[in-house]
């Protein structure tokens, strides 16, 4: 996966994840999130997928699961077929189902999986019964439909039950997302040399939305122990159902405490993914982007961004904002970023590379650094700043088991984890102590560890 839209693991199969999901729109921006670059896939299909239009979606989800096979993706293949999967064309299910019931019944052991696993097969019956024909005169998708049918039984659902009947006028369509027309055309000039960035034009791209906020905080917690007021600090400008928006972030503390990851898992379980911009290999000011009449005019990041992930409200992570280059002479990092984080600003800003007015006043901005002492003073007046503290001894036993889970996924071996003995976490709180609490530096203990185990094994 590109790991500039991804994380580095994955709590539970997509597949299980979109089963879980109220509708197609959140399901798609999961997955498009997810697949990442994907040897230039997305790029074929963006307009046939968002288009809006059931049959030219499905075309797209069908071609994207063929081009996924062919590169060894197959659980994210899956995914794409269940995006197709159509209740008026029973045959649309034949493929997905059995794939789909294996994944549930091998899902290994965790807090949230635990949680999820019951839902997960509840919506399984309710695609089978799909599958069947039930629902063959729907014209609503498999994920509301099932999303509708087990509403009542759903236990993270915030609306009081209530029947069918009851709802029937309320519920005759999906729900439309929320969105954004991001390049108006009326606002823009001809796009001759960015011929690539012309399907913007005046398109409205989905502003994703948070949704099970206590699910995100309570995995968060679970995966940083040792980060929990931080989180909370993160999050408490969400609200469930309204679009994704962060005030300007700035993650401080020591190397190694995990701040680029828990940026990513954020992007991750809010179903938003995350676009990392390099900060410590930035010596110039491109990240605004280059003027015009360059020959290899470049639109800025926040530009570059949108267009790669599909949706008007994208985290961007300036990954080590600190180690950017301090010569003016071809123009700073730091200068460039600063209208960006001004909402007024963003909210009309004009690309000097695209000579269009963008609003990008839906992206959030979120930085890491080790240490804020070379910042220039106006940088760090529009980022609000949080400590991200190294991990204690306590924190150990939960950060080396999703170490542990990290890699078994890593290695194919979710459903057979083996837990750390005693004897082992004592040895490696011991190497770990001595690495000085570095999370970067517990994963290869723990590698190291399981490698230990296994070549004293005996075989059989």
């Amino acid at each position: 996966m590109a790991q500039d839209v991804t994380s580095d693991s994955v709590l539970m199969p997509l597949p299980v994840e979109l089963l879980c999901l109220s509708g197609w729109p959140p399901a798609a921006l999961l997955f498009w999130a997810r697949i990442g670059e994907s040897e230039g896939l997305r790029d074929q299909v963006a307009a046939d997928f968002w288009s809006g239009r059931k049959e030219r979606s499905k075309q797209a989800c069908e071609k994207l699961a063929d081009g996924l096979f062919a590169v060894g993706r197959g659980e994210e293949a899956l995914a794409a077929l269940m995006l197709a999967a159509d209740p008026g064309k029973q045959k649309t299910f034949e493929v997905v189902l059995p794939q789909l019931a294996y994944a549930i019944e091998h899902l290994w052991d965790s807090p949230i999986v635990n949680v999820c696993k019951p839902l997960a097969l509840r919506r399984l019956g309710i695609w089978w019964r799909a599958a069947r024909g039930d629902f063959k005169d729907e014209p609503r998708s498999i994920f509301y439909i099932a999303y509708l049918e087990t509403r009542d039984q759903d236990a993270s659902s915030h609306e009081p039950p209530a029947s069918r009947e009851q709802n029937k006028g309320e519920q005759q369509d999906e729900p439309t997302e929320p969105g954004l027309v991001v390049m108006p055309k009326d606002k823009a000039s001809a796009l001759d040399r960015q011929s690539s960035f012309k399907d913007l034009l005046d398109l409205r791209l989905p502003l994703v939305v948070a949704r099970d906020l206590g699910r995100v905080r309570a995995t968060l917690m679970t995966e940083y122990p040792h980060a929990t007021t931080a989180i909370d600090l993160v999050l408490r400008n969400l609200g469930n159902g309204e679009p994704v928006r962060l005030k300007p972030l700035l993650l401080t503390g020591p190397a190694g405490v995990g701040k680029s990851r828990l940026v990513r898992r954020i992007g991750d379980l809010l179903g938003i993914g995350v676009y990392r911009y390099d900060g410590a290999s930035a010596s110039d000011n491109m990240f605004g982007g280059s003027p015009k009449g360059w020959s290899n005019t470049t639109p800025s990041a926040p530009v570059r961004a949108i267009h790669q992930m599909r949706i008007a409200n994208p985290i961007l992570m300036v990954d080590e904002i600190e180690k950017a280059g301090t010569s003016s002479h071809n123009g700073r990092l730091w200068d460039a970023l600063l209208p960006f984080l001004e909402s007024e600003t963003a909210a009309r800003y004009r690309d000097v590379s695209l000579d269009v007015e963008l609003d990008l006043s839906f992206i959030s901005y979120i930085a890491t650094a080790n240490s804020i002492d070379a910042l220039p003073a106006p940088l760090r007046d529009r980022f609000r700043i949080i400590k991200i503290p190294a991990p204690r001894v306590s924190d150990l036993p939960l950060l080396a088991a999703n170490v542990l889970q990290d890699l078994a996924i890593e290695n194919g071996d979710q459903a057979f984890i083996w837990p750390l003995a005693y004897d082992e976490l004592d040895l490696i709180a011991r190497s770990w102590e001595r690495s000085g609490f570095s999370i970067r530096k517990l994963q290869k203990i723990v590698a190291a560890t399981i490698e230990a185990r296994n070549a004293t094994a005996v075989r059989h």
